[in-house]
């Protein structure tokens, strides 16, 4: 390890520590622990791979869908605009919202509400997305938003795993240092005469 950077030297011997005689049973159990949630994470990542797979193919076919089911269509604001976070009484981030109309397919006249900008004005235009009858509806994914997910949904599982390790290891850390103080104190008592206060 002498041709080891500082920070590789310490990983590598939170793993590979050097043989010592002062090595204890619970500096052991703390590296084979190490070992062990390594072990489970690398077994862990191509689950979580084919977790994010399985997210991708199951939305890659509601993106040609969606995108032959809805369509744009120019709506006009009716009022002028009004905050309903504070209609509503509440105390979040303004979020202006007005009735809209639009002409369906058929011919006829459709109101809704959606969300303007708070400049909006009667009579300004607003593109809306609508599904086959002329409902309002979100707009359709991107080509893009399968593999997005997937990427994110196995990029999460990834993260919680490696954050469920660390607490669980910080944990083990704590229990085995209580113990090495017991220990400690024990041994210490043996070779201080009673009336010596032990040291913490």
């Amino acid at each position: 390890m002498s041709d080891m950077t500082g920070p590789t030297r310490r990983i590598v011997g939170a793993f590979v520590p050097r043989r010592s005689a002062l090595r204890r049973r619970s500096d052991r159990i703390e590296v084979g622990a190490r070992w062990l949630l390594l072990l489970t994470g690398l077994l862990f990542l191509p689950v979580s791979l084919a977790i994010g797979s399985e997210v991708t193919a199951g939305l890659a076919p509601q993106v040609a869908l969606q995108q032959a089911e809805r369509h744009q269509v120019t709506a006009e604001v009716l009022f002028a605009p009004t905050d309903a976070q504070l209609a509503l009484g509440g105390e979040g981030d303004s979020e202006w919202r007005a009735p809209v109309r639009w002409t369906a397919a058929d011919g006829t006249a459709r109101i809704a509400e959606v969300r303007v900008p708070p400049s909006a004005l009667p009579g300004d235009p607003r593109v809306v997305w609508v599904d086959r009858e002329d409902r309002l509806t979100s707009a359709p994914m991107t080509p893009s938003h399968p593999a997005a997910q997937g990427f994110l949904t196995a990029f999460f599982l990834v993260v919680s795993d490696l954050v469920v390790s660390l607490l669980l290891l910080a944990a083990l850390r704590w229990v085995l240092d209580r113990w090495r103080l017991r220990t400690w104190e024990t041994a210490w008592r043996r070779f201080t005469p009673p009336d010596h206060e032990s040291m913490h």
